[in-house]
């Protein structure tokens, strides 16, 4: 009811505000009218407008009032629509309230309020209340607790369907990421390679550069001795020239009836200004040329000039061939650089393109140069770790030559001072055996010698000469490579049983000697 009352208000307050709207209109309505009928009444101020300007201007505004009043007739038509609207629903809703007000009155009278015995009934009826809106709170948590497993269980289904190809993309990303960091590592070892050169370059040019820099100072010295040599050759020679000129100023002052003329005496003496400047200037020229080059005598100073060119020849060759490199460097360093990056952002939809075939055939490969792979680095690792401990155990056999530092790159030099070495220890126990010899006579020839005994070469095949036809094919050339190599461990084993049996023998030898005699 009260939400009728106020919408009959509504409608009430806009109908008067209809009202007002249609009042005010009527007022300039008439308000124009009588403007209109203003000339008709005064017809002595309409004589007065005689003048085509005037009547232009009275023909606009009354164009301008007629335009007006056409406007304001649709309004006040469209005003009087609404206000009709407004009054048929202001009816409408009068109707709708009076039988509201009717019902209302109805369901009064038939409303009973209850009675005291009404009471244990109205208690079950809260109670059963409250236990349904329990029910229902279980219901929608139990609703809400199936629809988020039903979703789960969706998702899980939509996950299964791909998780096969995802599963397979992992392990061709896997297989990539592999293959990725053998690469990386295959590129690491050839960067430590170039850094172990780069180390070894440098080492070689701080060398020159101390030995040029030595002979640099050695010439600067030498420049030096030499420079103070001339200045003391200089000072005798001026002093030498002082005491001539002095003897020429004597012998002038008591000469001067002999000479013919005083016109001869000035140009003679000019004449030797002049020499005597051109041979101060070709001495300076020559002083210096000498100070710069450090060499006194003439041949040398153009000896001295000609290295000099070639040194400088030399250098700029050295220049152009270390651009070269430098450029050389870094094309390689760019190819590097986009081949890891190809590597890098390969995708597994290029490997799926395969065949299957070729797929599993190019893995084979694969897996057997892997394990070619692994198993020449170990068997380089235990070459070089053998190398590094025999090298170690000859170290206190001095050589002329420096030791070397074990590399990668100078494993064979390293042997050759260990063979070296050997020899010289193989001629200092010869040595003692002659000693020995000399000193305990032939007896001590029967005694066993751990040292002059040398175990068989082990793994030291002969190849047997084939032709073209006998040819050994790529498969029988790589089961040859998948060969157990010898380890160091089972060379020692073998070593050590060789001797002993050889020992064995000896000492069997001597004891069937010794029963003879």
């Amino acid at each position: 009811m009260p939400s009728g009352n106020t919408k009959m208000m509504r409608s009430a307050r806009g109908a008067g505000e209809q009202d007002e709207e249609l009042a005010d209109l009527q007022r300039r309505f008439t308000a124009l009218e009588d403007e209109a009928k203003a000339p008709t009444q005064h017809p002595s101020a309409h004589s007065t407008l005689r003048t085509a300007r005037e009547r232009s201007v009275a023909a606009a505004v009354k164009a301008d009032n007629e335009a007006e009043l056409s406007k304001l007739d649709e309004q006040i038509t469209t005003l009087r629509r609404k206000h009709d609207e407004l009054a048929h629903a202001n009816m409408e809703k009068r109707r709708e309230l009076e039988k509201l007000t009717d019902r209302l009155q109805d369901l009064s009278k038939e409303a009973q309020m209850p009675s005291a015995d009404d009471n244990g009934t109205m208690k079950e009826i809260k109670a059963l209340e409250a236990r349904l809106a329990k029910a229902v709170t279980k219901y929608e948590d139990a609703y809400e607790v199936r629809r988020t497993y039903e979703q789960i269980v969706k998702r899980l289904k939509e996950e299964r369907i791909g998780f096969a190809n995802q599963l397979e993309a992992r392990e061709l990303t896997l297989k990539a990421k592999e293959h990725d960091y053998e690469e990386l590592l295959l590129m690491s070892h050839d960067a430590n390679q170039a850094k172990e050169v780069a180390k070894q370059d440098l080492s070689k040019f701080e060398s020159l550069v101390s030995e040029e820099r030595k002979l640099r100072e050695k010439e600067l010295n030498e420049r030096r001795t030499l420079v103070a040599k001339k200045q003391e050759i200089n000072a005798e020679l001026e002093r030498r020239e002082k005491a001539r000129r002095e003897a020429m100023g004597s012998q002038q002052a008591g000469g001067e009836a002999a000479r013919p003329s005083g016109g001869q005496h000035t140009i003679t003496e000019a004449d030797i200004e002049e020499e005597q400047e051109k041979i101060a200037a070709y001495e300076s020229a020559f002083r210096e040329i000498k100070e710069a080059t450090g060499v006194a005598d003439v041949n040398e100073v153009i000896q001295k000039f000609i290295t000099q060119e070639e040194t400088h020849k030399n250098l700029l060759a050295m220049t152009r061939e270390s651009q070269a490199k430098i450029e050389q460097l870094i094309e390689k360093k760019a190819q590097v650089q986009e081949r890891v990056q190809k590597l890098k952002f390969s995708t597994a939809t290029e490997d799926s393109e395969v065949p299957a075939a070729g797929e599993k055939k190019e893995d084979r490969k694969t897996e057997q140069q892997r394990v070619k792979f692994e198993r020449l680095t170990k068997v380089l690792v235990a070459v070089k770790a053998g190398i590094q401990h025999l090298a170690e155990r000859l170290e206190g056999v001095k050589l002329e030559e420096p030791a070397l530092v074990l590399t990668d790159d100078n494993m064979v030099d390293v042997l050759l001072q260990c063979e070296r070495r050997l020899k010289i220890v193989l001629g200092a126990i010869k040595q003692e055996e002659e000693a020995l010899v000399r000193d305990l006579g032939e007896a001590a020839l029967h005694k066993p010698s751990s040292h002059s005994m040398e175990p068989p070469v082990v793994n030291n095949y002969r190849v047997k000469e084939v032709g073209e036809d006998e040819a050994p094919s790529e498969e029988e050339f790589e089961e040859d490579l998948e060969e157990e190599v010898v380890d160091r461990d089972a060379l020692k084993k073998q070593s050590e049983t060789l001797i002993d049996k050889a020992t064995g023998k000896k000492k069997k030898k001597g004891g069937a000697k010794a029963t003879k005699k």
